[in-house]
């Protein structure tokens, strides 16, 4: 087998030892304990990463089955709103109201982000159909006119 046939060993090629210090460091025995893996940006997360399993959740199965269906986020974006509901609905003074405020105000600012991720979104959008329309006017007409339709049904 020469030293190109995929599955040779390349520490047997070339016929001779390599000196200690002339030993590429990919042949060296370290090399395959360690492995030949890098992290990249160690300590960041990007995106959520939330672990669930048998010593956060008697049912880790279910758990992710819940939140493939509802992320943690709607399900407390819905919790918040049915609070926002309750809490509005009690007389002013009532016992523990600096709690109580405390969830309203979270519940605008999330209200506020989700404007401003809207907005954001929004100017995308409209930047994507200039771009479309320069470069594929054709499509351009037929999104638009799908975008009309929409605008015209809704209320």
């Amino acid at each position: 087998m020469s030293a190109n046939t995929p599955g040779a060993d390349l520490r047997a090629w070339p016929l001779w030892q390599w000196p200690g210090w002339m030993t590429p460091w990919w042949l060296s025995p370290a090399a395959g304990q360690q492995g030949l893996t890098q992290s990249i940006l160690p300590g960041w997360m990007l995106g959520n990463s939330i672990t669930v399993n048998e010593t956060n959740s008697s049912s880790p199965e279910a758990e992710r089955e819940i939140v493939a269906a509802e992320s943690y986020g709607r399900q407390l974006g819905r919790v918040i709103d049915a609070l926002t509901v309750l809490i509005n609905e009690r007389p002013a003074g009532s016992a523990h109201q600096q709690a109580l405020d405390d969830l309203i105000a979270l519940s605008k600012k999330v209200d506020a982000i989700k404007s401003e991720v809207a907005v954001s979104r929004s100017r995308r959008i409209v930047a994507d159909l200039a771009g479309l329309k320069q470069r594929n006017p054709d499509e351009y007409k037929k999104v638009l006119a799908e975008l009309k339709a929409v605008i015209a049904e809704a209320p």
